[in-house]
């Protein structure tokens, strides 16, 4: 089975040449006869630059990730975990859906959150509920951020993908939510 990662490679590897390709053809498209022509070889382009950068992310994204969970992940002994953007560790009921597309109801939130230590010792004297607070407020900016890309995004695929990441970003907020009502009790 070929990994998700040598498929983004292969892609980057493919969109990075087609660019390179459409550039050679750009540059001869100068008469202005070829006008139609090169306006849509330029968007196709356009796009084509958008997917390089795009895999070479998400190349990155899944090569951080992998180290966050080797680093971070369950110890030897411990029960592995489906990893779920946005809401890790926790079983949905068969009925909700797609997982990336909806923020998880409140009741949810609570079920998941119910098995949490009532307190939470940190190291340097910082408070669990303070430390929530200001993820709190970068994940408000944050999800203000990607709304406000996806509304001004020229391009289809940078809209898409800023809708998505907003929705993950409320899943982030219904989460930190959830977690500022139960310390704050």
């Amino acid at each position: 089975m070929v990994s998700l990662i040598s498929r983004v490679e292969e892609l980057k590897r493919i969109e990075e040449k087609t660019e390179k390709e459409y550039r050679k053809l750009l540059k001869k498209l100068k008469d202005p006869e070829y006008a139609d022509l090169r306006n849509l070889i330029l968007r196709l382009a356009i796009d084509t630059a958008f997917h390089k950068h795009l895999m070479e992310a998400l190349k990155k994204a899944y090569e951080d990730a992998i180290k966050l969970v080797a680093e971070y992940g369950p110890e030897e002994g411990e029960e592995a975990v489906a990893l779920i953007p946005g809401v890790p560790t926790i079983a949905m009921p068969l009925g909700f859906g797609q997982i990336g597309a909806r923020v998880p109801p409140e009741e949810i939130v609570e079920v998941f959150l119910r098995d949490f230590p009532a307190e939470v010792v940190i190291p340097d004297d910082e408070k669990i509920l303070d430390l929530i607070k200001r993820y709190l407020e970068d994940e408000e900016r944050m999800e203000r951020l990607y709304d406000d890309i996806s509304k001004r995004a020229f391009h289809p695929i940078v809209r898409t993908l800023a809708q998505e990441i907003k929705r993950n970003e409320e899943q982030h907020l219904a989460l930190l939510k959830g977690l500022e009502k139960k310390y704050s009790e």
